[in-house]
Formats: C-alpha cells, sequence, structure tokens
C-alpha cells in the first residue's frame, strides 16, 4: 500500500508552495508510490518531495532531524551540521536554459563549517570506500525534466523505456568529491576514482526509483555511479536503465565548460 507522508512533512508541504501556483505535479512521487519501501535514507525522501510537491522555503537541521525520527530511519547524514536548506523561486534575469529546458528553481545547502567531510556512508564493490567531502554552500540548479524515453542497451540487445518524474540537480557552487582511500584506489585502479559530482538526477522507472550521479575524475575523466536508494549501495557502472538515464542527463548536469575539471575547483582551492 503507498505509504502516507508523515505528519511533519503534510506540514510542511501545505504552507511552503512556491508562489500562488505550484509547478504541475513532477511525476517521481505519487500517491501510487510506497516512498518507504523504495527510500531508506530520509534526507531523499525529504527532498523528493518537497520537488514533487514544489514546495519552497527554507528549513533547518531540527526540521530534517524531526522528519528522519518520524521516518523511521536514522540518516547517513550529519543532519545537525545543517544550518539550512533553501529552496526558491529564480527570477527571470537569473533563470538558465539548456536543452529545450528552463531552470527556475535553486537549492542552497548550507552548512556550519566551509568544508565537511565524512566516511563515505554507501558501499561500492563492497568497500566503504573513503571520505565524502562537501564545500558549503552547495548550490545547486534544479532541472525539472519530466518524463523522457531512453535507449537501453543491454548485452546485444536495444529496446526503449521511459521514465517519469526525472529531475536533476546541477552543482553550480561549492562542492560533493569522493576522496578514495590510497591502498583503494591502488587495488581496483580505474574501477574506482576520486570523482567531484558535477550533478545528480533522480526518476522513476521499472517499478523503482532510481538515482543516477554524474562525476569527473581529476584528470577529467567522465565517472558515473547509480545509488540503490533501497540498498544504500553504488554500482559504479549502473543497470541498464540508470546507464541509459546518466547518458540522458549529461545535458543538464555535465560542466558547461571545455573542461571538465573545472568542477575541481573549489575543492582543490581549499586543500592545496
Amino acid at each position: 500500500m503507498p505509504h502516507r507522508f508523515p505528519s511533519l512533512l503534510v506540514t510542511v508541504l501545505a504552507v511552503a508552495c512556491c508562489g500562488s501556483v505550484p509547478a504541475a505535479p513532477l511525476g517521481l512521487v505519487g500517491a501510487d508510490v510506497d516512498l518507504q519501501d523504495q527510500v531508506q535514507e530520509p534526507v531523499f525522501a525529504w527532498v523528493f518531495s518537497l520537488v514533487e510537491a514544489d514546495s519552497c522555503g527554507t528549513w533547518g537541521a531540527s526540521d530534517l532531524l524531526a522528519f528522519s525520527e518520524r521516518w523511521g530511519r536514522p540518516s547517513d547524514f550529519p543532519l545537525e551540521r545543517l544550518v539550512s536548506f533553501r529552496r526558491e523561486v529564480l527570477p527571470d534575469s537569473a533563470r538558465s536554459e539548456r536543452a529545450g529546458l528552463v531552470c527556475d528553481r535553486l537549492v542552497t545547502i548550507t552548512l556550519d563549517v566551509p568544508r565537511l567531510d565524512m566516511p563515505m556512508p554507501y558501499s561500492i564493490l563492497g568497500y566503504h570506500p573513503g571520505t565524502l567531502s562537501f564545500g558549503s554552500p552547495v548550490v545547486v540548479r534544479e532541472w525539472r525534466v519530466g518524463e523522457r524515453d531512453v535507449t537501453v542497451r543491454e548485452g546485444g540487445d536495444t529496446r526503449r523505456a521511459t521514465v517519469h518524474g526525472l529531475v536533476v540537480f546541477e552543482i553550480v557552487t561549492g562542492w560533493t568529491v569522493l576522496d578514495v582511500d590510497g591502498w583503494l584506489d591502488t587495488l581496483l585502479g580505474r574501477k574506482l576514482d576520486d570523482a567531484a559530482t558535477a550533478g545528480f538526477a533522480a526518476a522513476r522507472g521499472e517499478g523503482r526509483i532510481l538515482g543516477v550521479g554524474n562525476s569527473v575524475g581529476r584528470e577529467g575523466r567522465f565517472i558515473f555511479g547509480e545509488l540503490d536508494f533501497r540498498e544504500g549501495t553504488v554500482a559504479p557502472h549502473g543497470r541498464p536503465l540508470a546507464r541509459a538515464l546518466a547518458a540522458l542527463v549529461r545535458r543538464w548536469s555535465d560542466p558547461p565548460a571545455a573542461d571538465r575539471t573545472v568542477v575541481w575547483t573549489g575543492y582543490n582551492a581549499l586543500t592545496e
């Protein structure tokens, strides 16, 4: 049976719509979706629900901690370090246009330190491979893509699939960087590499909510992985549908500059 949102989130969504007329429903989280079955991490459940309802406003650590408690599962992230999570409507002069879409929503995540490091909470290839670093504030363009068809390649076969509720979060300033432990980098080589996230996408397809992260290695190598929201694991190369989705969303999440390593600029400036 579809999950009914905790009363805290119902209250937040009811009072914080972006303007008098919110955007049309995205389709990522709908009445037919058992969100608690699909997504373990309360932070992702929170964000997906805000995006679906097109809710704007500013929330703090106490809001997310309360939601996490009601969600019934602890967060993998240090929510107490959050100063504010803000989602807002961009004025016409600040909007971006790309690949036939206009971005008119912006998310800003502010932490209590300019750089926050934490152990990587999700396993990759059976390892928790290093340190996840965040550069605050993390400013993110939210591209509300919606329904799209993708070409899925599996083995020697090709098929068409439809994803619903596609949303792409493009990092504009700040960073999210995975710094792989040196011994593991040596052991696994190109199977696992340091990665700076350019963007993250979520969509619904083939009966599940799936997430893909598009990242860039230190030398500019394109990297992507699929985050399994149910299991809390990352598949470096993803399942076929996730691979097709990663290829689609690069038009909104890849750095606009010719040099992809531009996504490393902020991190390198603070660490060198």
